[in-house]
Protein backbone atom coordinates (compact mmCIF):
# COMPACT_ATOMS: atom_id res chain seq x y z
CA UNK A 1 0.00 0.00 0.00
CA UNK A 2 1.38 3.05 -1.17
CA UNK A 3 1.41 6.33 1.00
CA UNK A 4 1.37 10.05 -0.37
CA UNK A 5 4.92 11.83 -0.02
CA UNK A 6 5.09 14.06 3.00
CA UNK A 7 5.47 17.77 1.81
CA UNK A 8 8.11 18.19 4.70
CA UNK A 9 10.40 15.11 4.20
CA UNK A 10 13.53 17.28 2.07
CA UNK A 11 14.50 13.53 0.72
CA UNK A 12 11.29 12.95 -1.01
CA UNK A 13 10.58 13.43 -4.26
CA UNK A 14 9.58 17.22 -5.42
CA UNK A 15 6.79 18.11 -6.72
CA UNK A 16 6.80 18.56 -10.79
CA UNK A 17 9.50 16.47 -10.77
CA UNK A 18 12.01 18.18 -8.93
CA UNK A 19 14.54 16.10 -7.67
CA UNK A 20 17.16 16.93 -4.11
CA UNK A 21 15.36 20.18 -4.12
CA UNK A 22 16.37 21.85 -7.65
CA UNK A 23 14.42 22.57 -10.54
CA UNK A 24 15.42 20.64 -13.68
CA UNK A 25 15.96 22.82 -16.56
CA UNK A 26 13.66 22.35 -19.73
CA UNK A 27 16.04 20.73 -22.75
CA UNK A 28 16.48 23.71 -25.33
CA UNK A 29 14.02 24.06 -28.03
CA UNK A 30 10.93 24.07 -25.55
CA UNK A 31 10.89 27.89 -25.02
CA UNK A 32 14.02 28.86 -24.99
CA UNK A 33 15.15 31.16 -27.49
CA UNK A 34 17.30 29.46 -30.64
CA UNK A 35 20.28 30.52 -31.74
CA UNK A 36 20.18 33.13 -33.99
CA UNK A 37 20.93 31.73 -37.44
CA UNK A 38 24.29 32.69 -39.31
CA UNK A 39 24.33 35.70 -42.27
CA UNK A 40 22.74 34.59 -45.07
CA UNK A 41 19.82 32.94 -44.05
CA UNK A 42 17.16 35.34 -44.28
CA UNK A 43 19.23 38.64 -42.63
CA UNK A 44 19.78 41.15 -45.17
CA UNK A 45 22.91 40.77 -46.94
CA UNK A 46 25.32 44.14 -47.31
CA UNK A 47 24.78 45.74 -50.53
CA UNK A 48 27.61 46.44 -52.71
CA UNK A 49 28.74 50.24 -53.74
CA UNK A 50 27.85 51.01 -57.53
CA UNK A 51 30.50 51.57 -59.67
CA UNK A 52 30.06 55.28 -61.38
CA UNK A 53 28.60 54.63 -65.21
CA UNK A 54 31.61 53.92 -67.95
CA UNK A 55 33.20 51.86 -65.79
CA UNK A 56 33.82 47.98 -65.51
CA UNK A 57 30.61 47.25 -63.46
CA UNK A 58 29.02 50.49 -63.54
CA UNK A 59 25.52 50.84 -64.92
CA UNK A 60 24.48 50.67 -68.70
CA UNK A 61 25.58 53.93 -70.94
CA UNK A 62 23.22 56.06 -72.47
CA UNK A 63 23.07 55.24 -75.93
CA UNK A 64 23.92 57.58 -79.03
CA UNK A 65 21.01 60.06 -79.02
CA UNK A 66 18.13 60.32 -81.48
CA UNK A 67 19.58 63.53 -83.07
CA UNK A 68 22.95 61.90 -83.67
CA UNK A 69 21.76 58.57 -84.90
CA UNK A 70 19.77 60.76 -88.02
CA UNK A 71 22.77 62.91 -88.76
CA UNK A 72 23.86 59.76 -88.78
CA UNK A 73 22.18 58.23 -91.42
CA UNK A 74 22.18 61.73 -93.77
CA UNK A 75 25.94 61.62 -93.58
CA UNK A 76 26.60 58.19 -95.33
CA UNK A 77 23.44 58.94 -97.36
CA UNK A 78 24.95 61.73 -98.76
CA UNK A 79 28.54 60.74 -99.13
CA UNK A 80 26.90 58.02 -100.75
CA UNK A 81 25.25 59.77 -103.33
CA UNK A 82 28.54 61.75 -103.72
CA UNK A 83 30.79 58.60 -104.50
CA UNK A 84 28.01 57.46 -107.20
CA UNK A 85 27.87 61.02 -109.07
CA UNK A 86 31.38 60.98 -108.90
CA UNK A 87 31.98 57.24 -110.39
CA UNK A 88 29.02 58.43 -113.09
CA UNK A 89 31.51 61.47 -114.04
CA UNK A 90 34.19 59.09 -114.84
CA UNK A 91 32.30 56.39 -116.69
CA UNK A 92 31.08 59.25 -118.91
CA UNK A 93 33.78 60.84 -119.56
CA UNK A 94 35.42 57.41 -121.13
CA UNK A 95 32.51 57.43 -122.79
CA UNK A 96 32.80 60.91 -123.80
CA UNK A 97 36.45 60.34 -124.89
CA UNK A 98 35.63 56.90 -126.86
CA UNK A 99 32.78 58.73 -128.90
CA UNK A 100 35.09 61.93 -129.64
CA UNK A 101 38.14 59.21 -130.53
CA UNK A 102 35.80 58.10 -132.95
CA UNK A 103 35.00 61.35 -134.47
CA UNK A 104 38.51 61.83 -134.79
CA UNK A 105 38.53 64.84 -132.46
CA UNK A 106 41.60 66.52 -131.70
CA UNK A 107 40.99 67.16 -128.37
CA UNK A 108 39.31 64.11 -127.34
CA UNK A 109 41.75 63.34 -124.19
CA UNK A 110 40.38 66.66 -122.52
CA UNK A 111 36.97 64.80 -121.55
CA UNK A 112 38.56 62.50 -119.57
CA UNK A 113 41.37 64.96 -117.64
CA UNK A 114 37.06 66.49 -116.90
CA UNK A 115 36.01 63.28 -115.51
CA UNK A 116 38.92 62.95 -113.77
CA UNK A 117 38.41 65.80 -112.24
CA UNK A 118 35.12 65.68 -111.05
CA UNK A 119 35.80 61.88 -110.39
CA UNK A 120 38.45 63.20 -107.46
CA UNK A 121 36.04 66.42 -106.40
CA UNK A 122 33.22 64.09 -105.78
CA UNK A 123 35.03 61.57 -104.05
CA UNK A 124 36.93 63.85 -101.90
CA UNK A 125 33.20 64.92 -100.64
CA UNK A 126 32.27 61.51 -100.42
CA UNK A 127 34.77 60.72 -98.01
CA UNK A 128 34.34 64.15 -96.24
CA UNK A 129 30.65 62.93 -95.56
CA UNK A 130 31.73 59.07 -94.58
CA UNK A 131 34.46 59.02 -92.37
CA UNK A 132 33.04 61.44 -89.54
CA UNK A 133 29.99 59.42 -89.91
CA UNK A 134 31.82 55.82 -89.34
CA UNK A 135 33.43 57.29 -86.52
CA UNK A 136 30.41 58.82 -84.47
CA UNK A 137 30.40 55.61 -82.18
CA UNK A 138 34.02 56.31 -80.63
CA UNK A 139 35.29 59.58 -82.07
CA UNK A 140 35.45 62.91 -80.21
CA UNK A 141 34.39 66.69 -81.21
CA UNK A 142 36.84 66.28 -84.45
CA UNK A 143 33.89 63.80 -86.17
CA UNK A 144 31.43 66.27 -85.14
CA UNK A 145 32.87 69.48 -85.93
CA UNK A 146 34.06 67.69 -89.85
CA UNK A 147 30.21 66.52 -89.75
CA UNK A 148 29.06 69.96 -89.79
CA UNK A 149 31.59 71.35 -92.43
CA UNK A 150 30.51 68.33 -94.75
CA UNK A 151 27.00 69.39 -94.18
CA UNK A 152 27.40 73.26 -94.82
CA UNK A 153 29.51 72.31 -98.00
CA UNK A 154 26.53 69.89 -99.24
CA UNK A 155 23.84 72.25 -98.23
CA UNK A 156 26.07 75.12 -100.40
CA UNK A 157 26.10 73.20 -103.32
CA UNK A 158 22.78 71.68 -103.20
CA UNK A 159 21.50 76.07 -102.87
CA UNK A 160 22.97 76.74 -105.84
CA UNK A 161 22.06 73.94 -107.72
CA UNK A 162 18.46 74.96 -106.44
CA UNK A 163 19.23 78.22 -107.83
CA UNK A 164 20.39 76.94 -111.57
CA UNK A 165 17.54 74.85 -111.84
CA UNK A 166 14.46 77.44 -110.89
CA UNK A 167 16.76 79.74 -113.13
CA UNK A 168 16.60 77.45 -115.97
CA UNK A 169 12.75 76.19 -114.88
CA UNK A 170 13.43 72.74 -114.30
CA UNK A 171 11.16 71.54 -111.90
CA UNK A 172 12.41 68.02 -111.48
CA UNK A 173 15.35 70.05 -110.69
CA UNK A 174 13.60 72.27 -108.65
CA UNK A 175 11.98 69.51 -106.45
CA UNK A 176 14.94 67.51 -105.95
CA UNK A 177 17.05 70.73 -105.00
CA UNK A 178 14.91 71.51 -102.62
CA UNK A 179 15.27 67.66 -100.61
CA UNK A 180 19.16 67.95 -100.97
CA UNK A 181 18.96 71.48 -99.22
CA UNK A 182 16.32 70.05 -96.66
CA UNK A 183 18.31 66.90 -96.19
CA UNK A 184 21.83 69.17 -95.51
CA UNK A 185 20.37 71.44 -93.21
CA UNK A 186 18.97 68.98 -91.02
CA UNK A 187 21.87 67.30 -90.39
CA UNK A 188 24.20 70.22 -89.42
CA UNK A 189 21.23 71.44 -87.31
CA UNK A 190 21.42 67.71 -85.37
CA UNK A 191 24.81 67.96 -85.49
CA UNK A 192 24.72 71.06 -83.36
CA UNK A 193 22.18 70.11 -80.89
CA UNK A 194 23.09 69.74 -77.16
CA UNK A 195 22.49 66.12 -77.07
CA UNK A 196 24.67 65.68 -80.18
CA UNK A 197 27.37 67.49 -78.28
CA UNK A 198 26.85 65.57 -75.00
CA UNK A 199 27.74 62.30 -76.94
CA UNK A 200 30.74 63.64 -78.46
CA UNK A 201 32.02 65.17 -75.01
CA UNK A 202 31.28 62.04 -73.40
CA UNK A 203 34.17 61.04 -70.67
CA UNK A 204 35.85 57.75 -72.63
CA UNK A 205 37.15 55.15 -70.12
Amino acid sequence: MSYPPDPNNPYGAAPSGDYYGQKQQPAPGYGYPQQQPAPGYGYPQQQPYPAAPGMPGGGPQQGMPAQAVTARVLLFVAGSLWALMGLLMLIGSLAAQSMLEEMDVADSGEAVGVGLLLFLLFGGLAALHIVPASMFGKGGTGARVTGIIASSLNSLVALLALLGGASDGNAAGVVISILWTATAVVTVIFLAMGPTGAWFNRPRY
